[in-house]
């Protein structure tokens, strides 16, 4: 495959802004044009494909939205990614505006790097996927229309010799069918019986209506008639077709006409190429590109979400520690921080969709990991359905986030509930399966290996192909409103493809449905005991500087340390923390800061305070996910970081922990 010169465009009408975007993205690789006004960026993205265009909004003459807008109508140009970079964004009327005006994103002046070469790193990326993609599809279709040619040519030829005939229609690589004027199929050959899974004898009893998805039976119902009235002498399609076995089988159908020696029409000469592994292929990079945008809108509000969360917690783990244990009021408290703690999984679980979540992977035996939540799991499903496991007989050792896991089978146990109203039965059992190249060009999926497999299968009502082809989009649910979120089965994909697995489903309407997981194994391994945590840590004296920018967190942060018996000094954001340990410096013990803050951030803060003085103590906190924090180049692997949502005693013991080293 050759390898594609990836190209940017920058539109600024100011040349220092350009040459600024150079500067940040030069060591990218990329090959960035630059266009001064908007005229002249329609011009510049007319005569050659980008990847990607970063361009400011506010320009003389046509701005930036008009730029779009007319990008967008234009079919040479309308596929091409346009990011706004602009100081004048930030209210949200604005921002719809550049989304309705054709922008997948924007970036407010004055950029962070980080967040820039990222964003332009994903979108090229994609670019690359897309034209490799594109490249293969064309070399695909020329590979179909060379055979085809040649297989029609031949089909007619061999008229003239029944035995040269006979030897080609056999032996092709490809489906060959004659079709008889009413539909009926007269005569198939081998590939064609292997392709839908029937023997020569069962096939020929069957029409090509028969074996042609319903929703494709008149596609070419139009191309027919012109066949028949010899405007054309063949023409091409694609087209689902019907396995034995029920399963869909995509066919890139080429059709001639074979006429006596009259000119009379005979019958068709049917060729099809099996083409299911390339529309499987192309199924999935648009459920990647789907999951990728959703992503980012997940990742995103996990910081507003954990704050919010950090709040409610804390609160109610201080008023419930102070508590007495006889209190009518009790009751409701540990509810309010039931319901918290929910609401913190499933924003975890919102991170494991979106593949931004910081995973605890560690080694983990999969049939022990099962059997722990078995317990859970008959809980979730009621008594009138009956479970069974049968677990494999070996050490199925992967490495996993066990609570994720835990996560998955749950969510997929409470769909099987739902699904068997009246009762049937849940069986979950694991396996070990290698997977070779042919396994992986049947199925579309996967990459050579041994993996641990994970079968979770019920007796319920079953999903049509309809349902089956967005059962993993986010927001898809069959549910009643208020009784689904749509969110369970993006997350266990979310969680799956993190864990570098593969998922699969498996279903038919009234017969139920079975979901196959595939793990990477790793060496056999010994599991780790559960540590017990006190119940609760101990407190101190000492002087903590602590730094957040929003005032709710801060005073419950700060309540909790003086809770706990520290002095506490806080500061609004990372400038005014510096200041506050610069004139204190000789009386602070530890420095608790929030990550991302106005002014200066965590990591700049914490360079001018270790530069002051280098043996104080430094612990960061954060409601953003780790791998956004380590894009932005704000985390040091020396550094500690506990993330949001956060109890008081967890908050407690990793202080005492860092003042006691």
């Amino acid at each position: 495959m050759r390898t594609h010169t990836v190209s940017i465009l920058l539109v600024d009408d100011r040349e220092e802004n350009l040459t600024a975007l150079e500067a940040l993205l030069g060591d990218l690789g990329l090959a960035m044009v630059k266009a001064l006004s908007g005229n002249e960026a329609l011009r510049l993205a007319l005569r050659q494909d980008f990847a990607l265009v970063l361009m400011d909004v506010q320009m003389p003459k046509m701005d930036g939205f008009e730029t779009a807008e007319l990008m967008r109508a234009n079919p040479k140009t309308r596929h091409i990614p346009i990011i706004f970079v602009t100081a004048g964004m930030k209210d949200l009327s604005c921002q719809f505006k550049g989304y309705d005006a054709g922008a997948v994103d924007y970036l407010l002046k004055p950029l962070a790097p980080a967040i820039l070469r990222s964003k332009v790193r994903v979108f090229c990326e994609l670019y690359i996927q897309r034209c490799a993609l594109e490249e293969r599809e064309a070399s695909l279709e020329a590979l179909v229309a060379e055979r085809t040619a040649t297989l029609v040519r031949t089909a007619e030829n061999l008229l003239e010799s029944e035995e040269r005939y006979r030897n080609a229609f056999e032996l092709a690589a490809v489906g060959i069918a004659h079709v008889a004027l009413d539909g009926q199929l007269v005569r198939v050959n081998v590939s064609m019986c292997d392709a839908l899974g029937y023997a020569p004898g069962e096939l020929q009893k069957l029409a090509l209506g028969d074996i042609t998805h319903g929703d494709d039976l008149d596609l070419d119902k139009e191309q027919v008639q012109l066949l028949l009235a010899g405007k054309t002498t063949t023409y091409e399609m694609e087209k689902r077709f019907l396995h034995k076995d029920g399963s869909i089988v995509w066919g890139h159908m080429a059709v001639a006409l074979a006429r006596g020696e009259r000119g009379e029409p005979v019958h068709y000469i049917t060729v099809i190429e099996n083409i299911t592994a390339r529309k499987n292929l192309e199924q999935q990079l648009r459920q990647a590109q789907k999951m990728e945008a959703i992503g980012q809108l997940a990742g995103g509000i996990a910081h507003d979400f954990n704050n919010l969360l950090s709040v409610i917690i804390g609160y109610g783990n201080l008023a419930q520690m102070k508590m007495a244990g006889n209190d009518p009021l009790k009751g409701n408290l540990d509810q309010i921080i039931a319901a918290a703690e929910k609401a913190a999984q499933l924003t975890k679980g919102l991170l494991a969709f979106s593949r931004k979540q910081e995973m605890k992977q560690r080694p983990v035996e999969l049939n022990s990991l099962i059997e722990s939540v078995m317990k859970i799991v008959k809980r979730i499903i009621g008594e009138d359905i009956q479970l069974e496991t049968s677990l494999h007989g070996g050490q199925l050792c992967i490495s996993a986030d066990s609570g994720q896991i835990d996560q998955v089978l749950m969510n997929l146990a409470t769909n099987a509930r739902d699904a068997m109203v009246d009762g049937g039965k849940l069986a979950i059992s694991t396996e070990l399966q290698e997977m070779e190249e042919s396994f992986i060009s049947l199925y579309g999926f996967g990459r050579p290996g041994h993996y641990a497999v994970i079968n979770v299968s019920d007796t319920g009502s079953g999903m049509d192909q309809q349902i089956l082809q967005n059962i993993f989009d986010p927001f898809f649910t069959t549910k009643e409103v208020g009784k689904g979120t749509g969110l369970g089965m993006s997350i266990v994909y979310g969680i799956i493809t993190q864990h570098n697995g593969y998922i699969k489903v498996y279903s038919e309407p009234g017969i139920g449905t079975t979901f196959r997981i595939y793990l990477p194994l790793i060496k056999p391994c010994e599991m780790e005991g559960a540590k017990l945590l006190p119940a609760r840590p101990k407190g101190g004296s000492e002087t903590i500087l602590l730094a957040e920018d929003d005032q709710a967190i801060r005073d419950m942060e700060g309540c909790i340390l003086r809770d706990f018996g520290y002095r506490v000094m806080a500061a609004r954001d990372g400038q005014e923390a510096v200041d506050i340990f610069r004139e204190n410096s000789g009386s602070i013990d530890l420095v608790l800061l929030d990550m991302i803050m106005p002014k200066k951030n965590g990591s700049e803060a914490c360079r001018e305070i270790l530069a002051l003085a280098p043996q104080v103590k430094v612990l960061f906190i954060s409601g953003y996910t780790a791998d956004l924090i380590k894009e932005k180049g704000l985390l040091d692997k020396e550094i500690e970081l506990i993330m949001k949502p956060i109890s008081p005693p967890e908050l407690a013991r990793k202080v005492r922990e860092l003042l006691d080293r």
